[in-house]
């Protein structure tokens, strides 16, 4: 598992990167003390060093997208 710096409305991003054909889990019930709000958990334990580079790029689009910045292709 991983995690990635805190982007803000990040669980709301969820339903947009399932259409991109990739998923996260959002990270605030991994969080038992509180906060995680705007945190997501990434499983690559069982992928090629290829889906999880492809999965990266995807998600990166989507956070782009909800941030407003592009993203290098």
């Amino acid at each position: 598992m991983g995690y990635l710096a805190q982007i803000p409305g990040c669980s709301r991003c969820l339903e947009a990167a399932v259409e991109k054909k990739v998923a996260f889990v959002p990270g605030e019930p991994f969080h038992p003390t509180g906060g995680g709000k705007n945190t997501m958990r990434i499983n690559f334990s069982n992928a090629t060093p290829e889906k999880i580079e492809e999965g990266i790029f995807r998600l990166g689009k989507v956070l782009a997208e909800k941030v407003g910045k592009k993203v290098a292709v």
